[in-house]
This record gives C-alpha cells, structure tokens and sequence, in this order.
C-alpha cells in the first residue's frame, strides 16, 4: 500500500523519513492490570496506563489456562490534519489489524494474531495483547526445568484513515516462564468468587499468569 503520508509525517515531526525504524504509531509500555471490578467482575482498560507494570511479567504454564496476555498502551504522534474550510477530514487515525509476535529462548514458531485497536491522533487506546498461545504452553519449558526465561517480540500492523499502511516497531517482553509457581491458595468467601485482570478460562478460576486478584459478589 502507500507510503507517502508516512514519509510526509516523519518530516512533519522532524523525524528522518528515509529511517526504516520510523512508524508514528508505537507500543508504549505494559500496563499494570487494573483492579476487577467487585460487583460485576469485568475489567476496564484505559487509553493510557494508570501505572506501568513494576517487574518481570510471570506465566505458570500448569496453571492457566488461556492465552497469556498483557494491557499495554498504544500511541499515535500523528496529529489531526483536518482543515474545515477546505472541507479535508482527519486522515491519520490508526486502526491496527494484527499483531506478529516471534520468541527468543525458546524454539516455538511465530504467531500472528488479528486484532481491531483504533488509535486517535495524537493520543493513546489501551489493549489487552494476546502474546502466548495456549497451544505453546507445553513447549516453553525445558524437560526437568521449573523455570525459564523468554522475550516476546511483538509488533503490530495496520493502516491510517489514508489507507497507508504502517508497521510498529518491536516490542519486547521479557516473560519468566513457571510450573506450579502461581498455584496458590487465594480463595474468596461464599458467595463471593474470584475475579482477575486478565480474566482467568473459568469464572472464579486461577488466572495463572501476572493479574490483579479481587473477590466480587455477581450481580
């Protein structure tokens, strides 16, 4: 597809157009996962980070049960180039369609995954990223090993209002990996039940990665 509202934007920002490592839209950071909502258990993810996640994320494959996933934040440098009197509509709104992952230490393969994040000029969106699947749970450990450490490269892919397309750059996620780490004993009072940020396979289940925890009352 085009690139030349990308190149026009990189200059416009008083960035080099001819970098290869240029995309006006980024993965900013992780979040740290909000807190449950106690009445009704969902999760509510903002444009922009409350707070960034302190600390190595942590997957106990024996344990969870859905893919692993992180919130991060998502921000668009480009600004609005509408202009009312010629009538031109803002054509630098963001839409990422998917997300490519690759993975260093260990030997699974890479993921693609489809997505649908609206990104506003000049702003932020929250998302939930789904790094890991489940499938590849069973692989990410070594025989006879409790732990170990990967990365997740990550990147998104997309288009602009313009219909150009652009690349993020690599993000990455340094992952420890566990059996039987997060197995804990956290439990909620009846008729309370266990709700998480990420949410766990099962309502009131372990989520068996890094989450808030909280006990809520359903309504």
């Amino acid at each position: 597809m085009k690139t030349r509202t990308l190149a026009a934007a990189a200059a416009a920002l008083g960035l080099s157009a001819c970098s290869a490592e240029f995309s006006p839209v980024s993965i900013f950071q992780i979040c740290k996962p909000p807190d449950p909502d106690t009445a009704n258990g969902s999760c509510l993810y903002p444009a922009t980070c409350d707070a960034g996640l302190a600390g190595t994320p942590v997957l106990d494959v024996r344990v969870a049960q859905s893919d692993f996933r992180l919130p991060v934040q998502i921000d668009n440098a480009l600004v609005d180039n509408s202009l009312a009197a010629d009538g031109r509509i803002n054509t630098n709104t963001a839409y990422i369609q998917s997300f490519e992952m690759t993975y260093t230490g260990t030997g699974v393969a890479p993921w693609t995954v489809g997505d649908a994040i609206t990104v506003p000029t000049s702003g932020s969106s929250g998302a939930v990223l789904r790094l890991i699947p489940v499938e590849y749970f069973p692989s990410l450990l070594a025989s006879g090993s409790a732990t170990s450490n990967i990365v997740v490269n990550v990147r998104g892919h997309g288009v602009l209002t313009s219909q150009d397309s652009f690349t993020t750059a690599w993000f990455k996620v340094n992952v420890r990996v566990c059996a039987g780490c997060l197995d804990t004993s956290f439990t909620c009072a009846a008729p309370a039940v266990l709700v998480t940020c990420p949410p766990a396979a099962t309502v009131g289940g372990q989520p068996g990665q890094t989450a808030t925890l909280a006990c809520a009352t359903l309504q």
